[in-house]
């Protein structure tokens, strides 16, 4: 019986190398395709590295999109197409109201397995990941906008990072939380789209839109609780994500030189900077301080 168990463990092992090994050389010839325009070329010299270990390179998708912005929906997923890493999932998770109004050309998205349209309550940004937080318990979740063009390496870099800083979140963008005098500041005075340090650090916020990667059990258990999230942090859902990942202990990594943005024609007349996000996050920034105190601590 023991022999029998380690022929067929040996099997199984051996057939997850093979399949690592293959996925290696995918990767690697990928990469050897984009030229000079690839990015990140130092974290790239982990991959042989990793392939060592075995890894995994499995993990999940998730966004959310308004009928405002419906209009070039289509136009972001396809470029998804591009990435040298695939995702096993990409969760688009739109408001039930908003359902009927999704163009055919991402149905026909949903058709044909690319991505798997999730009809949620309508959390504002919060549906980019909390739906998806409810479902998928296994896999990284990688978060980002619905008004981007993104560099096709950056999944794939977003991996590397998150197999070398395994329990952390790793975000291509990220602002630097203050404090004066031990007190941390007003979200106007953080250092906004810093790129000085790759940390981690405790002192990290992620940008969630510009991508950025959740291992599992990253985020604070209340991260999924609405009814929290709508009264500390509703339309702010960075600055949730970001206190609920301190509450857990978790720090944040920068993924260096993805922090550029580039956006999707006509997608910036609706962005909640528009509509008052700013005014926002100086009042949740204070709930959510007196709710759980500095993140910094």
């Amino acid at each position: 019986y023991l022999t029998r168990s380690a022929r067929a463990i040996g099997t199984k092992l051996s057939a997850q190398s093979s399949a690592n090994t293959k996925k290696f050389r995918e990767i690697e010839s990928l990469i050897f395709a984009q030229g000079q325009s690839a990015k990140g070329r130092d974290q790239l010299l982990y991959l042989p590295m990793l392939e060592k270990r075995g890894v995994d390179w499995k993990f999940v998708v998730s966004l959310t999109s308004h009928s405002k912005r419906f209009s070039t929906l289509a136009e972001v997923l396809h470029g998804l197409q591009s990435q040298i890493l695939k995702p096993e999932s990409i969760f688009l998770n739109i408001a039930h109201g908003d359902l009927a109004s999704l163009p055919a050309e991402v149905k026909v998205l949903e058709a044909s397995g690319f991505i798997k349209i999730v009809a949620c309550d309508d959390l504002g940004p919060a549906k980019k990941l909390i739906p998806t937080l409810l479902t998928e318990k296994k896999l990284p979740i990688i978060t980002i906008d619905d008004d981007l063009d993104y560099e096709p390496e950056l999944f794939l870099q977003l991996m590397i990072g998150h197999y070398l800083f395994p329990k952390c979140v790793i975000a291509a963008r990220v602002h630097r939380v203050t404090e004066k005098d031990g007190v941390v500041e007003n979200f106007a005075n953080w250092e906004k789209h810093f790129d000085k340090s790759e940390g981690p650090r405790r002192d990290f916020l992620a940008t969630s839109g510009a991508g950025t990667l959740f291992p599992q059990g990253a985020l604070h258990p209340d991260s999924t609780n609405v009814e929290l999230y709508t009264k500390l942090s509703q339309n702010t859902d960075d600055l949730w994500w970001y206190f609920q990942a301190r509450r857990n202990g978790t720090l944040v990594r920068r993924l260096a030189g993805f922090d550029g943005l580039s956006f999707i024609d006509q997608t910036q007349e609706v962005g909640l900077w528009k509509t008052g996000n700013q005014e926002r996050n100086e009042v949740n920034l204070k709930a959510l301080l007196a709710t759980y105190g500095s993140p910094l601590k």
